[in-house]
């Protein structure tokens, strides 16, 4: 009879329940003070605006404090704004920066004013001393970055520093957390991301790009595949922006999934609103987490197998590892200092970070840690376990530290004829731990244990122009360069029962891009018409870490990495029409083409057996059109409803190009096609002030996907004949016959001002993933919802549903505030490959991800002492829950409960 020994009793509900109800407790105040508010103080913000043309001050203040600002009268660039500096209203800053002109305003609704010319002709006609006459026809809205995504036609997503900083958790990744649609893969293995947008991920599916930069690099995972990676360090972004589904941009190219952009910090974030010269100190901790272990310590639950009829041990596994810190008690910990400094036309920003901390706890609640399962049989014992990974509640899942340094140096000029440019350089630098996942859940029985440490290092360098003069709409040029190295040294280790060897994996890549583009506006007598065209061309190199030479040793044999380079060329041209104010369209058209050049293919064992030798280096090449369109019809005032459609083109990445790790190599070229996803959304979106109170936010979006990727390109079992009758399955990259991912999202937040609150849901409809006929072998399962046999997909089906529910309040003139957030994770689309066939669990195979549904709440606050001093708090996690993430391809717990704070101080 089978019976477990140690099982945790699921209190989540419970305790969700009651944080929900105390939250909701606060709600019917809302009600009783709906009235009484609406006479509230008006909501004021911190100005910081220098001289200069009226129509770009305009713009600030809108952008600064969300109003709306529409007029019907050109504002010529010769026409000056004051400085205006301070913290004041939205109708003081507009008062202010009028005074002297012949410009009035007038509130006309919740966040809205609309600017008039004073009526010279009442007047006699004659212009009041000191002020300026002004022409007509221009309509001009300062722009909220929040409002952004509910105003635009398609999905996205934007995240200023302030959200950052509330959810950012443990891992870089769980940024992301709680994003409809959009997931971090391998979340808790290495600090990096590896984003996933609507089923989509890896290989420049979905990139991330920081201050225009491409960094991603794809590392060897033994026998569960490869991943790609990012690195960054949440204390220098400044915000996030993803855009799911096709995009224009000459930076999206092959992002067939969505792509993510990040700004890092600026001026802006450093400097008091008052100030030219300003310095910013953070520094905060985290509890929850452990020095790293030595070399070799083990973890986990141990002592499975056959006892006959022996004793069964009292304990299965180690007491080291479950002495897990105090709730409060600080573990880890970050810091940084920038210092900043600007004039009216030159701004520079040099900033230094370092974050440590160690290996963290996995969390005590809920049913899917760790357990021994004992069953007796004749007399005979045997002990097996259950659980989704051999990590035990409560304890130190090892492998996970990381101990990261930053630095960021950024500078920007700014003209008075339009034009501005931004140089930077930026440094991570990291030592971390990870292990390959087939050392979890394959290590002859021993479980999992404390790897090598390993160390990364990224080299970012980057220029940005523009050229917008306010005096010519025909030219908004934007010329975008960026070089990055990233030296990736990764010591894997392998254990074999009795000793640990180091394996290495050590990799570069170096990356370089350019990209040109212009947009021209036009007013036609068929509406207005915008115009955007532009190039741009990218490299990637890929070899080894300077100063690093391969040998056969270091890796056990396993063959060399990758070495060659990728070029990439891409055109866009796209326009908007506008003949009526309620009906846009928006058509599109990219070209692009690639060409590789690998020097491994061939590779043989020199006669000493000591080192290799080069083959023929082997060229690739291809391209094809990226159409797109969009349709977009606006009803009534802040409705939209929309219909995109494209067929976007991503060529095989340089890691799919190039021979190396994880594919096996028949000694002639990669013979694969460019992937084509051919996708259509539907949606709408909502957007309205004053809707129930004078200031309230009501923002609505709602959208239906539909991805279908043809030539999908991912690595399985290919058979190869190696006698009559008998076939070996070789790992290699194919092109699939398709994968298809639909579903639907919806995201809805509510603002009074006073209290917040929202709900955001991502379902999925459906996954398929099918191969070409004779590409495996015929014993395999040829079309499955949950991925391929021996497939990287079995990694990057996501969870069928997702929900996130936030609530909050502000408090003390906005001083305080508080909030919460929960977060369910529905069950993956289907357990395994997903017909029950095939067992995609067992030793020697791409294990499939593998997680329960699970619901985690977190907790925050943010109290602004003062203009210069501020205090962030929060606790992840605050039910304890063990769980796995979704996505994970190493069976290693997250986090359990997390207090964090942090402190920003400025002067």
């Amino acid at each position: 009879m089978a019976r477990p020994l140690h099982r945790k009793r699921n209190n989540t509900l419970f305790i969700t329940l009651l944080c929900s109800t105390a939250l909701f407790s606060q709600l019917p105040f809302m009600a009783g003070t709906a009235q009484a508010q609406t006479t509230a103080a008006p909501q004021s913000y911190q100005f910081n605006i220098p001289a200069k043309s009226m129509s770009v001050a305009l713009a600030e203040i809108g952008a600064v404090s969300g109003w709306r600002i529409a007029y019907a009268f050109s504002l010529p660039s010769t026409v000056k704004s004051i400085s205006l500096s301070g913290t004041m209203t939205a109708e003081q800053a507009i008062d202010r920066l009028l005074s002297g002109t012949d410009i009035r305003y007038r509130v006309t609704g919740a966040r809205s004013i609309i600017l008039e010319k004073q009526d010279i002709s009442a007047s006699g006609g004659a212009t009041p001393a000191g002020s300026i006459q002004l022409n007509t026809i221009t309509i001009g809205i300062g722009i909220n970055p929040a409002n952004v995504p509910f105003e635009t036609s398609g999905s996205s997503v934007y995240l200023s520093a302030e959200q950052i900083e509330n959810v950012k958790g443990t891992s870089p990744g769980d940024l992301f957390t709680g994003i409809a649609g959009v997931m971090n893969g391998e979340n808790r293995n290495s600090g990096s991301v590896d984003v996933n947008i609507r089923g989509l991920q890896g290989q420049g599916r979905a990139p991330v790009v920081v201050d225009g930069s491409m960094q991603e690099t794809t590392v060897y995972r033994g026998y569960n595949g490869a991943q790609s990676r990012s690195y960054i360090d949440p204390d220098f972004i400044g915000s996030v922006s993803i855009e799911k589904g096709q995009s224009t941009g000459l930076d999206a190219n092959g992002a067939v999934g969505g792509i993510v952009r990040m700004d890092t910090i600026g001026a802006k974030d450093i400097l008091l609103p008052e100030n030219n010269i300003g310095i910013r100190l953070k520094g905060g901790f985290n509890t929850n987490s452990t020095s790293a272990p030595a070399l070799g310590t083990p973890g986990g639950i141990r002592g499975a197998g056959n006892y006959g009829g022996s004793p069964v041990p009292d304990e299965f596994g180690s007491q080291q590892g479950m002495d897990r810190p105090a709730f409060l008690t600080p573990s880890g910990g970050s810091g940084s200092v920038a210092i900043a400094g600007r004039t009216d036309n030159f701004e520079v920003i040099g900033a230094y970070a370092r974050r440590k901390n160690g290996n963290y706890y996995a969390g005590k609640q809920g049913d899917d840690a760790a357990y021994p399962i004992i069953t007796d049989t004749n007399n005979r014992t045997s002990v097996s376990y259950g659980g989704l990974s051999q990590y035990r509640a409560g304890e130190e899942v090892l492998n996970t530290s990381l101990d990261n340094e930053s630095w960021l140096l950024k500078g920007k000029y700014i003209s008075d004829n339009g034009h501005a440019l931004e140089l930077g350089y930026m440094k991570y630098s990291s030592t971390y731990g990870e292990i390959m996942p087939s050392q979890i859940w394959n290590t002859f029985g021993s479980g999992p244990y404390q790897g090598y440490l390993n160390d990364v290092e990224l080299d970012t360098y980057t220029a940005r122009y523009n050229w917008k003069p306010d005096d010519n709409d025909l030219i908004d040029l934007k010329i975008n360069a960026y070089y990055t190295d990233m030296q990736l040294k990764i010591n894997s280790a392998m254990n074999n029962g009795t000793q640990i060897t180091p394996v290495l994996w050590y990799n570069a890549t170096k990356r370089k891009g350019i990209n040109a583009d212009n947009t021209s506006r036009f007013e036609t007598a068929f509406g207005d018409l915008s115009l955007s065209y532009g190039i741009g061309f990218s490299r990637e190199d890929l070899g080894y870490p300077d100063g690093y030479t391969y040998k056969p040793s270091d890796n056990m044999d396993l063959g060399p990495g990758r070495e060659g380079h990728r070029d990439e060329w891409n055109a866009v041209t796209s326009a908007e029409w506008k003949p009526t104010d309620w009906l846009t369209f928006s058509p599109s058209i990219r070209y692009s083409h690639y060409k590789s050049l690998d020097f491994n293919p061939g590779l043989t064992n020199s006669p000493s057996g000591l080192a290799y030798t080069h083959g023929d280096p082997i060229r690739n090449s291809d391209g094809g059109w990226s159409p797109m369109a969009t349709l977009t019809v606006e009803p009534l005032d802040g409705w939209r409803i929309y219909g995109k459609a494209g067929s976007a083109l991503r060529s095989p990445s340089a890691f799919e190009a190039l021979k190396g790790f994880s594919f096996a190599d028949f000694g002639d070229t990669v013979n694969v096609s460019p992937e084509r996803n051919k996708s259509y959304e539907i949606g709408t979106s909502y957007l309205t002030n004053g809707i129930f109170l004078p200031e309230d936010t009501l923002r609505l979006h709602g959208a239906y996907f539909n991805n279908n990727v043809k030539n999908f390109l991912t690595r399985t079992g290919v058979p190869k004949e190696m006698f009559p009758g008998f076939y070996y399955e070789y790992l290699t990259l194919v092109n699939l016959d398709y994968a298809k991912m639909s579903g639907i999202e919806m995201t809805a937040d509510y603002d009074t001002g006073k209290y917040f609150g929202g709900i955001s849901w991502n379902h999925y409809l459906k996954t398929m993933y099918c191969a070409k006929d004779g590409t495996l072998l015929a014993k395999r399962t040829q079309c499955a919802e949950g991925g391929l046999y021996n497939s990287y997909t079995l990694q990057q089906v996501p969870p069928k549903d997702t929900v996130t529910v936030h609530l909050g309040a502000r408090f003390f003139d906005e001083k305080l505030t508080v909030g919460s957030r929960i977060i369910h994770v529905g069950k993956r689309m289907v357990e395994g490959i997903g017909d029950g066939s095939e067992d995609t669990y067992m030793g020697g195979q791409l294990h499939a991800s593998k997680w329960n549904p699970h619901t985690i709440v977190d907790l925050y606050m943010n109290y602004k002492h003062a203009e210069n001093l501020e205090f962030n708090a929060g606790i992840d996690n605050l039910t304890d829950r063990y769980y796995m993430d979704a996505l994970n391809a190493s069976l290693m717990p997250a986090p359990g409960r997390t207090f964090r704070f942090n402190m920003t101080a400025k002067f």
